[in-house]
């Protein structure tokens, strides 16, 4: 059956009503069970709205055309459009979502291949691996097992992967490339007696399986070596929060870590002798689970930790002090320090696109440092790179001795110096000058450069007995809970009060007893000059990717992060789009952080996996590449997420229904015919939204709701019955409303037929959320405000006639002629109201509120007080307010 049904509709692009009914009449003594997922993968049906069927039978006319009908109906029914086709067999059910849990090992060797498993949920198996670096080549076993070989020219870091499944991309987890040798954990290898023997200089992958597990390892070391052993977990996107234990032959515990970098702990201990020595690893809290994967380097080569400055001119060279271990013949000791010193000069590149596909940088990096640019710096012969931040000005390295008022160090803003807390409770003295009503922007970065300091910055007088200012934690939550960007660094804008000279002062308010030069950071001194970046963030909160499914739309947040002053808009363009795809552009209005963008993916559009690439602009900044986010696990009392390499997304599927939107549908009246829309503070955005469904006979209510909505403007709820494939959601603009570009979206809720049959014989249903395209609103200048009088009456009897006041105040200069009239999207329906105008100086009247005695009860949707202003004898203007009127008996 499936044979012949599918030769019969291979290649066909099945457009219009005359092409459905031949399929349906040279089908329709074939049809008796079908698939809807074999068959619909070679058939592109329109969506067939409620009109459309209306339509479809007015076209068909007479004598014959009820046979045509009916057989359209059964092809229609039959392809299985959220239809039950036999007892069990299913139509549309919802997309399930592919998110993978782990990847083991989850790393490899440059220069050679790996064996790598994978495991997650929402797919069976999947035909292959995709990599952020796209010289990482991918061979499939069995849908659970493949050989990634990874070409010796690919730089040690840290790199995304995702898994290509029967439901569309996955989640993403994380593979690191290193040059070190690699095995995985093949032992029982629970006690310091079992420890599995592993060779110096090699990487060993293994995982806690379950709740209590400990793994150990042996290694042989010689005297005066300085060994290294590190552990990746949070880094490689693992629940472990490891620590770390090396033992020597006698099980006397030499050293213990629990957390360098970040929550990933690091050992870096001189052998005392020859012999053989021990590392434990184990969960903090001793938690396991098959996702609890880690990757155990144990390294005698180079390991770079840091470095001084952390950050470096673009496009130039620079010399920078590298601390960390093993870093040869060059080095020196520091003295009191357990870190060897090194320096180099490292050219800079210029400021570029931090994403790239045939260049991805190496680095895991958090939400908090989507606001610091840098680039991968490779110490010959080292396993793991640096991040060295990028800036725009000459870096000012910070004095020795700058440490009271008196020897505080002179810089010129713009300023950027790069300082160290070595000493318990240092604090760091500069100096600046200053013209009254200058408006300064500081801003000290600590932990966003991975350093272990919670910096604070004051501002004080000349002689600093007296406080200006203090900005510490910047606890500000942009992000939101999908993508938590609040951070311990200190940061806050500054208005000199007068000419002079101020003196700023940086200092830790955290720190240990011993001297630690690790505690860097780097102070920004800036004038009011705007800035931006721009995240993509997802809108569930566990792992998802962007899988769209044909002629259906799938949503995400983009969310700006303003910097020194930006308020202006800022606006949000996809290029180089795959064919099929639709993502127009978001503008983020003045001081909004955050808005939706739809991607839309056409009926007829191929399947595919591809990259979704959006740059953001603003007019005072230029263009930015936006940057990708992925929820890497749900959390509590936030998510765990972190910056990608790309913003993958696939094609895959059928869409059972679709929402459109359009709020620019002209609006009729009266005296002035249809009249164009224009918003502005103070008036109403009516969205038209309309259904198409697949399903013709499955007409479920849909309850639309706003997405994205500024924060002035409050979200409402309206309902589209049952039966309607048209309806209207309205928004108020408040008159404080700046002017300037939004968007916003609509969200719709409502069921299709899953498939399955109840215990008595019906479908049974299942709730979907959908989207609508973008909306865009073009805010202008009001011209007056239309205001309710506090005390207008709430109800109306039917029958009854009311006064109601109100006034419209006019702004902005206008003084011309303002009518008013009831109005309401869908029309007003069972009250009448008699149209009011003002001229001169008129701004306030009563309008006459007529209700019929067959008026429906209840409130009407969005009735509402609407004022056109006239200039020159033409509508330009218009404004309105809501008018909660209720009818009753």
């Amino acid at each position: 059956m499936f044979v012949v049904l599918s030769a019969l509709l291979r290649g066909r692009q099945l457009q219009t009503i005359e092409q459905l009914v031949s399929a349906a009449e040279e089908l329709i003594d074939s049809i008796n069970v079908i698939s809807h997922s074999t068959l619909l993968a070679k058939t592109r049906m329109p969506f067939i709205s409620q009109t459309e069927s209306g339509r479809l039978e007015r076209r068909c006319g007479s004598g014959s055309s009820s046979r045509r009908i009916v057989a359209l109906k059964k092809i229609i029914t039959s392809l299985g459009f959220a239809t039950t086709l036999m007892a069990g067999q299913v139509g549309f059910s919802a997309q399930p979502n592919p998110v993978l849990n782990h990847v083991f090992p989850a790393g490899g060797q440059a220069g050679h291949s790996v064996e790598v498993t994978i495991a997650g949920s929402g797919f069976a198996k999947a035909s292959g691996l995709k990599c952020s670096h796209p010289a990482v080549t991918c061979e499939t076993a069995d849908g659970k097992q493949f050989r990634l070989t990874i070409p010796a020219d690919v730089a040690n870091g840290h790199y995304d992967l995702w898994a290509l499944t029967e439901s569309g991309i996955s989640s993403v987890r994380s593979f690191i490339v290193g040059r070190l040798g690699e095995q995985s954990e093949a032992t029982i290898n629970d006690s310091l007696d079992t420890a599995e023997s592993v060779a110096l200089d090699s990487v060993t992958n293994g995982r806690i399986e379950k709740a209590g597990d400990v793994d150990h390892f042996a290694f042989v070391a010689k005297r005066g070596q300085r060994v290294v052993v590190e552990c990746h977990a949070e880094r490689i996107d693992s629940p472990l929060r490891a620590v770390l234990e090396v033992f020597d032959a006698t099980g006397q515990r030499l050293a213990v870590n629990r957390g360098y970098f970040g929550i990933d702990p690091l050992i870096s201990f001189d052998v005392p002798d020859d012999g053989v020595y021990r590392v434990r690893v184990f969960d903090l809290v001793y938690s396991g689970s098959a996702d609890h994967v880690y990757r155990l380097s144990i390294d005698t080569g180079p390991r770079v930790a840091f470095s001084v400055p952390a950050f470096a001119q673009a496009d130039t060279s620079s010399r920078i002090k590298l601390f960390g271990w093993n870093l040869g013949r060059d080095s020196k000791q520091t003295a009191g320090s357990r870190y060897e010193t090194v320096e180099v000069d490292i050219a800079a590149p210029p400021f570029g696109p931090p994403q790239s596909e045939s260049s991805p940088a190496p680095f895991r990096l958090t939400p908090a440092q989507i606001e610091t640019e840098g680039f991968a710096y490779h110490y010959p012969g080292s396993q793991t790179p640096i991040r060295i931040g990028l800036s725009d000005v000459p870096v000012t390295v910070g004095v020795v001795g700058n440490h009271s008022p008196e020897t505080a160090q002179l810089i010129s803003v713009p300023a950027e110096v790069s300082g160290q807390l070595i000493a318990n409770g240092e604090l760091d003295w500069f100096r600046i000058d200053a013209k009254r009503g200058e408006v300064f922007w500081l801003e000290v970065f600590g932990e966003r450069i991975g350093s272990p300091v919670d910096p604070e910055v004051r501002i004080l007088n000349e002689t600093a007995d007296h406080e200006l200012a203090r900005f510490s934690d910047q606890q500000s939550n942009t992000g939101g809970p999908r993508f938590p960007s609040a951070h311990s660094d200190a940061s806050g804008r500054w208005v000199a009060p007068a000419d002079g000279s101020y003196l700023v002062l940086v200092r830790s308010v955290v720190g240990d007893d011993g001297d630690d030069p690790r505690r860097t950071y780097r102070l920004s001194v800036r004038r009011e000059e705007p800035d931006f970046d721009v995240a993509v963030v997802p809108r569930r909160d566990d792992p998802t990717a962007l899988n769209i499914p044909r002629g259906g739309r799938a949503i995400v947040d983009v969310v700006a992060f303003r910097r020194r002053g930006l308020t202006g808009a800022i606006r949000v363009s996809a290029h180089d789009l795959p064919q099929g795809i639709d993502c127009p552009d978001v503008w983020l209005g003045p001081g909004v952080d955050r808005a939706p963008l739809v991607v839309s993916v056409t009926p007829s559009a191929e399947p595919l996996t591809g990259r979704l690439q959006l740059v953001g602009q603003a007019a005072s900044v230029g263009t930015k590449a936006v940057i990708g986010s992925t929820i890497v696990r749900k959390g509590v009392p936030t998510v765990w997420s972190r910056l990608t390499d790309g913003i993958e997304l696939s094609v895959v599927g059928e869409s059972p229904i679709r929402i459109t939107a359009d709020a620019h549908q002209k609006r009729r009246h009266d005296l002035f015919g249809d009249l164009a829309v224009r918003h502005a503070p103070g008036t109403m955005v009516d969205v038209l939204v309309q259904v198409e469904r697949a399903e013709i006979d499955h007409q479920a209510p849909v309850t639309l709701r706003g997405v994205g909505l500024p924060m002035l403007i409050q979200n409402r709820k309206a309902p589209i019955p049952a039966g309607q494939s048209t309806g209207y959601i309205s928004f108020y603009l408040p008159p404080t409303m700046p002017v300037g570009r939004y968007t916003v979206a609509v969200q719709g809720e409502t069921t299709i037929p899953a498939g399955t049959i109840d215990k008595n014989g019906q479908r049974k249903t299942e709730t979907v959320t959908l989207f609508t395209n973008p909306v865009t609103i073009d805010v202008q200048l009001a011209a007056f405000v239309v205001e309710l009088d506090q005390d207008a009456p709430r109800k109306i009897h039917r029958g009854e006639v009311l006064q109601v006041k109100y006034s419209a105040r006019r702004v902005n200069g206008f003084i011309s002629k303002m009518h008013t009239e009831l109005f309401a999207p869908d029309g007003v329906r069972g009250i009448r109201g008699r149209g009011v105008s003002f001229v001169g100086q008129t701004d306030s009247g009563t309008i006459q509120i007529i209700a019929n005695e067959d008026a429906p009860l209840g409130r009407q949707p969005f009735l509402r007080l609407f004022t056109v202003g006239v200039l020159e004898d033409k509508a330009v203007y218009q404004g309105s307010c809501l008018m909660p009127l209720e009818i009753v008996e």
